[in-house]
Formats: C-alpha cells, sequence, structure tokens
C-alpha cells in the first residue's frame, strides 16, 4: 500500500512538472501578447556616398507603429519596434530618413562664425536644420522597404540634390 502512494505521489508530480513547463513555454515566447509579428531589419544609410552618422531610419507601415533606429558611424541602423522588439512589422513601409543638426548660419550674441562658444542664459541655441532632403523624409518620402518574415537588409544611398 505505501508502493502505491509513492506511485501517485509520483505521477501528481510528473504532471504538475509538465503542466509548469507547458505553461512557462506558452508564456516565454519573447513576444508581448497582443503585438503583431516583426521581423529583424538593418541596413547602412550613406548621403553623398559617405556614411551618415546620427541619422534617424523610421520604418512606417500603413497602419500601426513604426520602427526606428539610429545610423553609427559607419552609417549602419538596426531597427527596434519597442523597447523588447527588435525589427518591423512585417509588410510594406514607407522609410523616412532624418538628420537634423544646430544651423551653422545661426550666430548669437556670444558664438563665433563657426559656431562655437558659449550662449548667454536666455540666448536662442541655433535652431535645427535637417541634413537629409525633403524627398526622403515623411509620410510622402521616395523611399520604401518590404519587410519579409526573413532577415531584412535595407541599404540607402541618398543624395543631397
Amino acid at each position: 500500500m505505501n508502493d502505491t502512494r509513492k506511485l501517485k505521489a509520483s505521477r501528481y508530480f510528473y504532471i504538475l512538472t509538465g503542466m509548469i513547463m507547458l505553461v512557462l513555454t506558452l508564456g516565454c515566447t519573447g513576444r508581448p501578447a497582443g503585438y503583431p509579428e516583426t521581423a529583424p531589419v538593418e541596413g547602412t544609410v550613406l548621403l553623398d556616398r559617405k556614411p551618415l552618422e546620427g541619422a534617424l531610419v523610421i520604418f512606417s507601415p500603413a497602419q500601426g507603429r513604426s520602427s526606428r533606429g539610429t545610423t553609427d558611424a559607419a552609417g549602419k541602423y538596426t531597427l527596434r519596434y519597442t523597447g523588447e522588439i527588435d525589427g518591423a512589422v512585417i509588410g510594406s513601409h514607407v522609410v523616412s530618413i532624418v538628420k537634423e543638426i544646430p544651423d551653422p548660419k545661426f550666430k548669437t550674441p556670444n558664438r563665433s562664425a563657426n559656431g562655437e562658444g558659449d550662449l548667454e542664459p536666455g540666448v536662442p541655441d541655433a535652431p535645427l536644420v535637417n541634413m537629409v532632403p525633403n524627398k526622403y523624409r515623411g509620410r510622402e518620402s521616395a523611399l520604401s522597404a518590404n519587410v519579409t518574415d526573413d532577415q531584412n537588409v535595407f541599404d540607402f544611398d541618398l543624395t543631397s540634390k
């Protein structure tokens, strides 16, 4: 009779362990519930055949959340959908590329012509200008990409003219 109890306890232990493993497997897929399927996206951005460092690359689907990435010194970017999810939603995207810098023509009382020097308190900083032409920015951008469920590499060779 003691062996029967051990057998039942052993059976319950294995059933309980199996159920816990199933819940953990289903609950830990790496993607929070309610988010669409995404795929990895990376690439390079050049402006006039030179790497464009510090540019914001935005992939915008027809509906839903955009994915973003910033280029490094070599012009390379990797997209993130959220803080936890890499890539972009599978499907067609409009691609926008933005790189804003302080307007080099803007002068303040304490700033030299080359833009160096400290600003006095209350003196406005230089307005930002975009290095990337309008044709590559916003929803009307001439750039597009079709993200598939595989690895996606999209390189953009932009011209300033």
